[in-house]
């Protein structure tokens, strides 16, 4: 639920929306204040969409951990988990569009067999802004997390590409405020005063707890 945006609200109003205890007082209503009633953000759900580009085949299947790249499944945005073997080289430039404005964390991960090294490059509306290079030893896994910022309707592109000696895989999951969920956080309550000064009924105006 949210608040009205005008018209006439009341202290029973802000307690029905945000909590709170008795007898109802306008001190318990700053925002970000010690008892958490009026957040400055709220997790919003996110969905990608227009999944596109391209992969090199994937030689494991998923009763063997292996996922071809995929959105919306996991509770996160994008998942992949691609391997090689035998020499093989990995490949992936995969794109999807979030719906969202918002911060979205990534994961991604290199394991191999033997030793080598990959590289996974991550861009924003189609400017790179992250690139990872995953050096990686005998038989072990390297990772790398981090963010991008993107608005409602742009595209998330992740380019790749690893070698193999035995089996390799690179792994890569996309989420919104953790790379394994799929809710971002949006900022809300920008009228109530965070505290200092007296708070009045009208900066309440299109509150929201939620």
């Amino acid at each position: 639920m949210t608040l009205p945006s005008s018209g006439t609200l009341s202290l029973s109003d802000l307690q029905t929306e945000f909590t709170g205890s008795h007898p109802i007082s306008m001190s318990e209503y700053y925002k970000s204040g010690g008892n958490g009633y009026v957040p400055s953000t709220v997790p919003e759900t996110v969905t990608a969409s227009s999944l596109g580009g391209s992969n090199s085949y994937n030689r494991r299947y998923p009763g063997i951990g292996g996922y071809d790249p995929q959105i919306n499944t996991f509770s996160r945005l994008y998942t992949q988990a691609l391997w090689g073997d035998n020499g093989s080289t990995i490949t992936m430039d995969r794109n999807f569009t979030v719906n969202k404005t918002g911060t979205y964390q990534y994961y991604a991960a290199y394991y191999i067999q033997g030793s080598g090294t990959a590289t996974v490059s991550m861009y924003a509306n189609g400017s790179l802004v992250r690139s990872h290079s995953l050096a990686v030893g005998y038989n072990t896994t390297t990772s790398a997390t981090d963010t991008l910022s993107l608005s409602a309707g742009q595209v998330i592109r992740m380019v790749g590409s690893g070698p193999s000696s035995g089996w390799a895989c690179i792994y890569l999951y996309v989420g919104g405020s953790s790379y394994n969920n799929a809710a971002v956080d949006t900022a809300v309550n920008s009228g109530i005063p965070v505290s200092g000064n007296a708070l009045a009924i009208s900066d309440f105006y299109g509150g929201r707890k939620t």
